[in-house]
């Protein structure tokens, strides 16, 4: 009884020592946690401005900023050079249809007799002659202007079309810019979100080798640890190929540099429409910039570029109406005969469109119809960049004021979750637990308020296309 006596408390006293080891170790990991990844409530700046973790080899020291990987990717881009190439080409083919055909030259053997004494023989018969002649086609003065005109105007709609490739370009090495941004990005929050599983599987072992915590606890630890893991995987996955997208803009050694920090899009509107994420869309259309924005879609490149397949269309009409006036073929030739006197000819051949019903008649309708159809594609085009215009405005105006909301709200209240937890495993009325779930939680909320920062920025870059380079980032 008396060694019983002594074996007990022995015991008791481990479990004990061990308790407080835990205890130590956990307040020893929950003060890293504190010193090491701060949070700052007050902050509005997105996610890793501060902290940012290198995750691929940049050749580049100074950080590639949005406004620059938009200029790279217009300076050297061969799909806008093949654009122009094709402008200088109708420029010169322009000059070329305005001109008179060329002459054409013909030569021949004319009246050999066949069935005399004198047959096949060159000399003897006085009607026998060698000619050489030249002729020329004029057609009508109106009709190769209308000619040039009309390529003129093609090179329009191919300089026209150039501009709206150049603005896509721009956009799409935007949106290519902000994927590995949001890619890079999630990759920080998710290795974060990595190591705050492995501490939690740590603290959840502690527990169960102390016997404070179930074996299915720490198989759900190892679980959501292993998860986390795969998360963070799949970001440096979406990173790789975010950066192979942007090189097909500025070039594969262009796309490994570090980028700059995401500035975020101006809170234009403080009204309680705005609050509520943008109030109806009668509310957007009151607001003073989006008739503005509006206006500037007239000078759309593709509107403009649609408007010179009108100006073409009415060109072809024109061109419709001189094929029912003749065009004139002039012909002038030299006869030899070796024993006999020369001659010299002169012919005139004149078109006769005495037939028009089938030819010309048809030709003037579809051109016609042709220029109407142009029209109504202007319209329709017109609409669908005034609606696209206010589609873009109202998301702008949405992912800004969630983006407020998590700033001024979630994101301190999140804090504040963290601090309440750290107060009570501090008093002895919380778990460590509690805290590293605080933790992850908050970084669950700044990959929402990354996502909603990237969506805001794309509807930017989209809206920017639409309006043009006006539109403050």
């Amino acid at each position: 009884m008396q060694a019983r006596w002594h074996f007990w408390p022995r015991m008791r006293a481990r479990r004990i020592c061990a308790c407080w080891r835990g205890t130590f170790l956990q307040l020893f990991v929950l003060g890293l946690l504190s010193t090491a990844a701060p949070d700052h409530a007050a902050s509005t700046k997105p996610v890793g401005s501060s902290e940012r973790e290198s995750v691929v080899v940049t050749t580049g020291v100074v950080p590639l900023s949005l406004d620059e990987a938009q200029r790279l990717a217009v300076t050297d881009q061969p799909l806008l050079d093949s654009r122009a190439a094709l402008i200088d080409a109708q420029a010169q083919q322009a000059v070329s249809a305005a001109q008179l055909p060329d002459p054409k030259l013909s030569t021949g053997l004319r009246d050999v007799p066949i069935d005399t004494r004198d047959a096949f023989n060159l000399r003897r018969d006085n009607f026998t002659e060698f000619t050489v002649g030249v002729s020329q086609e004029i057609p009508r003065f109106n009709k190769r202007r209308l000619l040039g005109e009309r390529k003129t105007l093609e090179a329009d709609v191919a300089r026209a079309s150039l501009d709206d490739e150049q603005r896509a370009v721009q956009r799409d090495t935007a949106l290519a810019w902000l994927d590995v941004y949001a890619a890079e990005q999630g990759l920080v929050l998710g290795r974060r979100a990595h190591a705050e599983a492995a501490l939690q599987l740590q603290a959840v072992e502690k527990d169960y080798v102390n016997g404070r915590a179930a074996q299915s606890d720490w198989y759900a630890a190892k679980v959501d640890e292993g998860i986390a893991g795969d998360k963070e995987h799949d970001w440096l996955h979406h990173v790789q190929l975010a950066r192979a997208e942007l090189g097909r803009w500025i070039g594969e050694q262009e796309a490994q540099r570090q980028l700059g920090e995401l500035v975020s899009p101006p809170h234009t509107q403080k009204t309680a429409n705005e609050q509520r994420m943008g109030g109806s869309l009668a509310d957007i259309k009151a607001a003073q910039s989006l008739p503005q924005l509006l206006l500037r879609v007239e000078t759309h490149p593709q509107l403009r570029g649609m408007q010179k397949q009108i100006d073409v269309a009415t060109t072809d009409i024109a061109l419709a109406k001189q094929s029912y006036k003749p065009d004139v073929t002039i012909e002038g030739y030299f006869a030899y005969r070796q024993d006999f006197a020369d001659f010299v000819g002169l012919q005139v051949s004149v078109d006769l469109p005495l037939f028009t019903r089938n030819r010309q008649d048809r030709n003037l309708a579809a051109a016609v119809r042709l220029a109407d159809a142009s029209a109504q594609q202007s319209v329709d085009l017109q609409r669908r960049l005034r609606a696209e215009v206010t589609q873009r405005y109202v998301d702008r105006l949405h992912y800004t004021a969630r983006l407020r909301n998590f700033d001024k709200l979630i994101l301190p209240e999140s804090q504040q979750r963290i601090e309440a937890a750290r107060s009570a495993y501090a008093a002895g009325r919380g778990t460590f637990d509690a805290v590293l779930l605080a933790r992850r939680g908050r970084l669950d909320v700044q990959l929402q308020r990354l996502a909603v920062a990237v969506d805001a920025a794309r509807a930017q870059a989209r809206l920017r296309y639409l309006v043009g380079e006006g539109v403050s980032q």
